[in-house]
């Protein structure tokens, strides 16, 4: 019995070692922390995203953060990686009118009409580029309709 024992210590300890080899792979790329304020015509953005799109074929990691009062703030844990990305800012802002909502909502439930208020050269055919680097990463975005 006593060769047992340490048959199965050793087999343990094999088993962590080799747990602890493959925790130390390649874990892609270094995230990096980003900040900075949206306005549009001169006023905060006061709720949306804004998206750090990497070029197409590229093996980097897309990264998002949501707009609050004209900031936003992506932390190192899921901020973008060094390199180039295009920028892809949303606000979805009320209109001020009301529409019907529609099914599955019982007939007759009217709800507030919202619409992009960022124009499409922002967001779906952004040309906006930015460079995210190591280090201090404030990124300001001053959008004109």
């Amino acid at each position: 019995m006593p060769n047992d024992s340490r048959l199965l210590r050793h087999f343990a300890f094999m088993a962590c070692l080799a747990v602890a080899v493959v925790g130390c792979g390649d874990r892609g790329p270094t995230r990096v922390a980003v900040t900075g304020s949206v306005k549009l015509d001169g006023k905060p953005v006061e709720q949306g995203s804004i998206s750090f799109v990497p070029p197409e074929g590229s093996d980097i990691p897309a990264a998002s953060a949501e707009i609050k009062a004209g900031e936003y703030s992506l932390p190192v844990t899921s901020g973008p990686a060094v390199g180039q990305y295009r920028i892809e800012i949303r606000w979805s802002r009320p209109t001020g009118k009301k529409v019907k909502m529609g099914s599955p909502a019982p007939p007759g439930t009217m709800v507030d009409e919202v619409r992009e208020a960022v124009p499409a050269k922002y967001n779906t055919k952004s040309t906006l580029e930015r460079e995210v680097s190591e280090g201090d990463n404030t990124l300001d975005f001053d959008l004109d309709s």
